[in-house]
């Protein structure tokens, strides 16, 4: 039986291959152009002072392969200036990691090298400067951000990536309501055309733009008719945490989905026809396919109780859980530096990376939930997993007074941006 639903699990996975390998070849170019956009954007302001100092702007672009002084050669500067550049501490610590994708803009006049600047983060800008004494100073400007507050919402019919990018939000934002929710609605599975989603989340502005999305301060995802919330509160530590607005945390035991960016290639069903055989045969698990070298994480806190190879599952790990609980992990291409038998792992934890070892045609991640030597759903235990730590008693009158006005955003929908009462800078 074994061995059968071994090859059954190594049939399924090959459906996802194409697609995830396809993917994965793009990427590269496509952050860089990303990086290069987003880098083009933060120059503005840069190309502006240039003009009010009578220099001229050169703004370079890093290539893949570049060096500083590869461009310093490009745009014929001196590599004297250069080395007395480096020889600034906060020019060296700035300049010596350049990445494909960053921008560098030059200031010169007649020919000369007066001033160089690189954005290090939204809010923070290298400035490298030629006094009158000729000599070069380094500082590091602080711009300020404005957060304010805004809500958007949208309704899913293909993905949920597909729903927030017709709401206005970012990518990274998008992932974040998957990671809040990532206990209670499994974002490849569960999904259904009619889902919704509210978020009351920040947005950060730099000199008159919005430059980034910042923390999501409550949200609510509506999932086949079932409504979940979250408010996001700050303890008296300063750890943050998402809450359901009773004060229960949305952290529980285990996570519905051990890896992200990943499709359900084979849904646990102990009677499912063989795909080649057409006859039954258990398959004891959900099969996730995903590109090869994806994070494969602990789907809740344990023990490592084996890692190694295990017959048809190839390299594979279980790992021992509170009340008899075991969660076995197959098909791995390697597993996370320093992980052995005997050790402890937290939630959430990488334990290794998805791959095709063991009996599989193609990379997916086989993963078995195991309690006390029964076989059960993995979706279906996931949803019975215990909840974690309340707000403190001590601390839920705080907790209401933050979460009201929230859950009241939260019940009226979009609306206009409504500024915090503060700009601050962002160190």
């Amino acid at each position: 039986m074994r061995g059968w639903q071994l090859v059954c699990c190594a049939a399924v996975a090959g459906l996802g291959l194409h697609a995830s390998a396809s993917l994965g070849d793009h990427t590269g170019a496509a952050q860089l152009a990303i990086n290069a956009f987003e880098a083009r954007q933060a120059g503005d302001s840069t190309l502006k002072a240039a003009s009010a100092s009578f220099a001229d702007a050169v703004q370079v672009v890093v290539q893949r392969n570049d060096t500083l002084e590869q461009i310093f050669r490009r745009l014929q500067f001196s590599l004297g200036d250069l080395a007395d550049i480096r020889a600034l501490d906060a020019a060296r610590q700035a300049l010596d990691r350049i990445r494909p994708g960053d921008l560098l803009t030059f200031f010169k006049r007649g020919g000369q090298l007066v001033g160089l600047q690189r954005p290090l983060s939204i809010s923070q800008t290298l400035k490298v400067e030629r006094d009158p004494a000729d000599n070069f100073t380094a500082s590091v400007e602080e711009v300020p951000l404005v957060h304010h507050v805004v809500t958007a919402a949208g309704a899913i019919d293909s993905s949920l990536f597909a729903a927030g990018s017709v709401a206005g939000l970012r990518d990274a934002t998008i992932m974040r309501v998957a990671d809040i929710f990532r206990w209670d609605v499994d974002f490849v599975l569960d999904l259904r055309a009619g889902d919704s989603f509210t978020l009351v989340y920040e947005q950060i502005e730099k000199e008159g733009k919005v430059v980034d999305d910042g923390d999501i301060l409550a949200a609510e995802f509506v999932n086949d008719g079932k409504r979940y919330r979250a408010v996001r509160y700050v303890n008296a530590a300063g750890d943050a945490a998402y809450y359901t607005p009773e004060g229960t945390s949305l952290r529980k035991a285990f996570l519905k989905v051990p890896l992200q960016f990943s499709r359900i290639s084979s849904v646990f069903n102990p009677n499912r026809k063989h795909p080649i055989l057409n006859t039954i045969r258990a398959h004891r698990g959900v099969d996730y396919a995903a590109p090869i070298g994806t994070e494969v994480h602990a789907a809740g806190a344990g023990r490592v109780q084996f890692r190694g190879v295990k017959g048809g599952f190839g390299n594979a790990i279980e790992l021992a859980h509170a009340d008899g609980v075991v969660t076995r992990y197959g098909h791995l291409s390697r597993f996370a530096a320093g992980l052995s038998a005997g050790q402890k792992v937290e939630q959430g934890q990488v334990i290794g990376y998805v791959g095709m070892t063991g009996l599989a045609t193609g990379p997916h991640l086989h993963f078995e939930y195991i309690e006390r030597g029964i076989y059960i759903d993995p979706q279906q235990a996931m949803r019975r997993a215990a909840p974690g730590t309340p707000v403190s008693p001590a601390e839920r009158a705080g907790f209401d007074t933050v979460a009201a006005p929230l859950l009241a955003r939260l019940d009226a929908g979009p609306a206009k941006p409504h500024a915090t009462a503060a700009s601050f800078v962002t160190h």
